[in-house]
């Protein structure tokens, strides 16, 4: 669909983009960008971003999370251990007490109520003869042990109610720990693990969960740029075919102008006319086209950047038209350490690791466990080795593209001047009425054509596709080069 009616950005930027007459920013209002400052912009005002520090927030408060109940494992462990080693004491006073009123030795040291001191080994009768004690004195003594015992039991149940209670919360907050990672690791009776084992897999996994989220924003960060980096060379891209279009249309319109004329002053044919206007109409159909493309690759610009699509911009840099070599071992090494897939299988590692070591703690290599985690912990290996090897593939892959394209880009340095040539020649044939074949016209089945408006109009439709390849190599190489960086975890942003 052609656009009558352009925006005034674009009529703007096409009449710079012809005449090189430089716009003002405090004179148009127009809003001057390099690339770096469009990424900069753009990463501030990214939505997406946003969603990434928010998880990393997230991410933060698991963390804490995961520390905080790692704690109160330990805390419950030691509560419970403690008040497990009170009732059993309690439990072996009240026996001991029971054995002395039947008449046993004490097996302990015990202070009577009267302060005496009734010795391990000794019974009730020894401290009655060593002391002289009367017989009211003795059943006072056993009166006295008979409520100390009812008290220590009351003491033991209480007790062991609240014993029950901290295992109830302790149980509660290993199926609590369980919840947060069991469906990841797959591994039934995680509870049953050790608190030791419980709590080094829950600050682990929140750890690495943790790290791989950091280590992401700055990976999404740099997608993000090269997000931005790719629609501002599409507009680049946009802009210097809008150029070519206009390069072309203006050669045909002169051709157009020069038919015309000579059609009236009787030296050429009116058929030269009306295939020269034919060919001029073509090229204003494809210069609309050019401007619409424009039109829509600023409009993804602007959304890219998230600044108000009524914002007047003006690109200032321009692509790389030289080519950069790049040491791809070195590219490697850094996709090798800094890729997300390659920290995420990798922390998906070091956890069925650890959690197969705390496995096999608890159960034997003949229980359906052992055997499970001993199986995560291969699978983890075994993704690990295969997502390496997807890196790395790809890495190769971007690294021989950049390098084809750049090799594309050196050999039309000299391409867009000698089809610049041919036209000059064809113009000159035609004018002089001189006919000769040549290569272009027998590759276009045209020999006849020689020295004629077809031989002229052929070698213009060259020039510009010509210059539109050299334009979409130098678009390509520069994508090749940005996609690069990218698959080796290179952060320029």
């Amino acid at each position: 669909m052609l656009r009558l009616k352009l925006p005034i950005f674009i009529i703007t930027a096409a009449f710079f983009l012809c005449f090189g007459i430089p716009a003002h920013a405090e004179e148009t209002g127009v809003l001057k960008l390099t690339i770096e400052d469009a990424v900069k912009k753009g990463l501030e005002n990214s939505i997406s971003l946003k969603q990434v520090q928010n998880q990393m927030d997230i991410s933060d408060l698991t963390l804490e999370r995961a520390k905080y109940q790692s704690k109160k494992l330990k805390d419950a462990d030691k509560k419970l251990s403690r008040g497990k080693s009170q009732l059993q004491e309690a439990q072996s006073t009240v026996e001991n007490l029971e054995g002395i009123l039947e008449g046993k030795a004490s097996n302990q040291d015990i202070t009577l109520p009267n302060g005496l001191v009734l010795k391990a080994g000794q019974t009730i009768d020894d401290v009655k003869k060593l002391y002289n004690l009367d017989e009211n004195t003795i059943d006072t003594l056993k009166t006295q042990f008979e409520a100390q015992i009812d008290m220590i039991q009351t003491q033991i149940k209480a007790g062991s109610t609240s014993l029950s209670t901290g295992e109830s919360k302790l149980d509660a907050a290993l199926q609590e720990a369980a919840g947060e990672f069991s469906d990841k690791l797959n591994i039934e009776g995680l509870k049953s693990l050790d608190i030791k084992s419980t709590q080094d897999l829950m600050t682990t996994m929140a750890e690495i969960s943790d790290e791989v989220t950091n280590a992401s924003y700055d990976i999404y960060k740099n997608q993000i740029a090269l997000l931005i980096q790719k629609s501002y060379y599409d507009v680049l891209k946009a802009q210097k075919m809008l150029e070519v279009k206009q390069k072309a249309m203006d050669r045909a319109k002169k051709q157009f102008d020069l038919a015309t004329e000579s059609y009236r002053t009787g030296m050429k044919a009116k058929d030269d006319m009306l295939l020269a206007e034919l060919y001029y109409k073509k090229t204003q159909i494809e210069y609309q086209q050019a401007l619409e493309d424009l039109d829509n690759a600023m409009i993804e610009f602007k959304k890219n950047i998230n600044v108000p699509q009524d914002t007047q911009i003006e690109l200032t840099d321009v692509m790389a038209e030289e080519v950069k070599d790049e040491d791809l071992e070195q590219g490697l090494k850094s996709g090798l350490v800094n890729r997300l897939e390659i920290k995420k299988a990798f922390g998906q590692l070091v956890v069925n690791d650890l959690s197969f070591e705390s496995i096999k703690k608890t159960y034997p290599e003949n229980t359906f466990q052992y055997r499970e985690a001993e199986l995560l912990k291969e699978k983890a290996r075994l993704e690990y080795e295969n997502t390496k090897l997807a890196v790395e593939s790809s890495i190769r892959q971007s690294y021989e593209t950049m390098k084809r394209t750049g090799e594309m880009l050196k050999l039309t340095q000299d391409m867009v001047g000698r089809a610049k040539e041919v036209v000059d020649i064809a113009s000159y044939k035609y004018s002089e009425g001189f006919g000769e074949d040549n290569s272009l016209l027998k590759q276009l089945n045209l020999e006849s054509a020689s020295g004629t408006i077809l031989e002229v109009l052929a070698a213009q439709e060259n020039l510009a596709d010509v210059e539109e390849k050299v334009v979409e190599i130098m678009y390509g190489y520069n994508l090749a080069r940005m996609k690069y960086f990218n698959d080796i975890g290179k952060f320029v942003y």
